[in-house]
């Protein structure tokens, strides 16, 4: 007679038994799962076959894939950078730090603060030199938790207020900001859009627009007269 059935299990030990007998064969199922991918791979190599896994991406296309969540952001980035110049400007300031990380008080599971990004501060600063700005990077940490760009104004005209007729109407689109509308069936361009910078209900807004743009965008020349400073600096294109 075995052991086991000269013991009877308990409800609970039965219960603990089975449990622990699929956590084994779990186990099991993984490791011969990670058998077959090592030989799968290794007859591969002896082949001179070039295998890369499901989710293998090269240099090229992870420098791709940043550069197009950099332009993504760009529009929304490029308003919140303004409307922090703005404010160090009504404190008289002539510089302010934009920080390209935002450290929040958690540690990741490698020891490190979390970071949520502020800004793409290498596509900001080509965007913003467009508007006159002077930029600077943080010369110690070019890409650490507290990285920034440094944005001055001192004798920087910026302004395109003077060129505004009341009279008129104008579209003001943000330079950089067109991008690309794909139909995701066929994967072809249905249209393209442009940024542009519209008043709502009382405040300067970015939205989007066709690259011929619709009415929804056309602003009055009285409407750009007392604007913000991010406004002043966009050039002014007279609506047909």
């Amino acid at each position: 007679m075995s052991l086991f059935s000269r013991h009877k299990l308990s409800e609970y030990e039965s219960s603990d038994y089975q449990q622990q007998l699929n956590e084994f064969k779990y186990k099991i199922t993984k490791f011969e799962d990670r058998l077959d991918k090592l030989e799968n791979d290794w007859e591969c190599a002896s082949q001179g076959e070039s295998f890369r896994p499901a989710n293998g991406i090269d240099a090229k296309e992870a420098a791709n894939r940043v550069e197009k969540a950099a332009q993504k952001a760009l529009p929304n980035e490029l308003k919140k950078a303004f409307d922090e110049i703005n404010s160090a400007v009504k404190n008289e300031q002539k510089s302010v730090r934009l920080y390209q990380y935002e450290c929040g008080p958690s540690i990741n599971v490698i020891g490190k603060p979390q970071r949520k990004r502020i800004y793409h501060i290498d596509t900001l600063s080509k965007e913003l030199k467009k508007y006159g700005y002077e930029t600077k990077f943080d010369p110690n940490d070019s890409d650490g938790p507290y990285s920034f760009l440094e944005v001055s104004w001192e004798g920087k005209g910026t302004s395109n207020v003077s060129k505004i007729d009341s009279s008129k109407k104008y579209i003001l689109p943000l330079e950089g900001t067109d991008r690309e509308i794909t139909d995701s069936v066929t994967g072809k361009t249905i249209t393209h859009e442009v940024a542009y910078a519209c008043p709502h209900g009382g405040k300067w807004d970015i939205v989007y627009d066709r690259k011929i743009c619709s009415d929804a965008v056309v602003v009055s020349g009285r409407e750009i007269i007392n604007v913000p400073k991010w406004v002043e600096s966009i050039e002014p294109i007279e609506a047909d």
